[in-house]
């Protein structure tokens, strides 16, 4: 009996979801676009760049912090919503079975984001970025049988 396998390929702005079976892809489940992925940093902010708290006597603070960048929030945010589509699809497909091709920055901000459930369901992790090919071309990266 062969299983039903989900097949994720995405990088920072777009995600694609297939449902496969051994040897070849049976449907595309989902495309997934983040328009905050083409966006410029100051488009992404919120506010202004910068809170100023006046301090007397030359006593200047401002509130801002660099050491994640709007982009870097845009996709952790993305991550958490391929893994949500991820979960649907496991629950309405059966899947019982994932490979996650991924660009190498995006593989680990899924791998902070999969919960333990899905985790154990994946077969195997590709970090590259090959979210704009063929469906076809995408199969060869994968082993055969999945």
């Amino acid at each position: 009996m062969s299983s039903t396998v989900g097949v994720v390929v995405c990088n920072h702005s777009r995600a694609r979801l297939f449902k496969a079976n051994a040897m070849s892809f049976v449907s595309e489940l989902a495309d997934q676009v983040n328009p905050a992925a083409r966006l410029r940093e100051q488009d992404l902010a919120t506010g202004a760049p910068g809170t100023y708290r006046g301090g007397g006597s030359g006593g200047q603070q401002h509130v801002e912090d660099h050491r994640t960048s709007q982009h870097d929030k845009a996709a952790a945010n993305f991550a958490r919503d391929i893994v949500n589509t991820l979960d649907q699809a496991i629950a309405e497909h059966g899947l019982q079975k994932i490979y996650v091709i991924a660009e190498p920055d995006m593989l680990g901000l899924l791998r902070k984001e999969l919960p333990q459930r899905i985790k154990a369901l994946v077969a195997e992790e590709i970090a590259k970025d090959i979210v704009m090919r063929t469906p076809t071309q995408i199969r060869d990266f994968l082993p055969v049988p999945l």
